[in-house]
């Protein structure tokens, strides 16, 4: 498999949208790049045939390169394209993520089922997320979102609500809601999880 194929992987994918319009094939490619890079931070060995691969057979590269490409079409101001994005990946990959949000090289998604970022976030490079987990505010419409670090890691079904600030380096236990600013070099876990301790 050569680049090309995520081009007519995209054209594809397309055809499930009512009244489909074309992307550019430059924006795809560009999106595709970044994924490149987000899964190389994580596992520097993988190649870009294996990364299509992926893609193209809904892993959990499908979700963050359809992020990627819903981003590059935001930074465009192609907004008669971008909701067309988001349906796919919320038919295809269960999750959605905002085209606003901000998030650095090595993003990583695993089984992103029920995968909810909200709009206005900042989050830095390394970030991983799995599956129902939640980055939102506490209020619909709010002006701000999350500031989030380098190198944090979301376990399943936790959430951070808020307009917080989460530091480097922190791990944020499965089943855990944080609602006030973590420092940096943290673990969280919830308070029933320790009282099961």
């Amino acid at each position: 498999m050569d680049r090309h194929s995520i081009i007519n992987f995209v054209n594809f994918l397309l055809q499930r949208v009512y009244q489909p319009k074309q992307i550019a094939d430059a924006l795809i490619l560009k999106a595709f790049e970044k994924v490149v890079i987000d899964v190389n931070y994580h596992f520097p060995e993988t190649s870009e045939t294996t990364i299509i691969e992926k893609i193209t057979t809904n892993q959990n590269e499908l979700a963050m390169f359809l992020f990627r490409l819903g981003c590059e079409l935001h930074h465009q101001n192609e907004e008669a394209l971008k909701p067309q994005i988001h349906f796919l990946m919320k038919d295809l990959c269960g999750c959605e993520i905002y085209f606003n949000t901000k998030i650095d090289q090595g993003f990583y998604i695993i089984h992103g089922e029920g995968t909810v970022i909200g709009s206005r976030n900042n989050i830095g490079k390394g970030f991983v997320i799995h599956q129902h987990c939640t980055v939102g505010h506490k209020v619909n419409g709010s002006a701000s979102g999350n500031t989030i670090g380098n190198n944090v890691k979301m376990y399943c079904n936790s959430s951070v609500l808020g307009a917080l600030t989460i530091g480097d380096n922190v791990t944020i236990g499965a089943h855990t809601m944080v609602n006030k600013n973590i420092k940096a070099n943290t673990t969280v876990i919830s308070s029933s999880r320790l009282e099961a301790l």
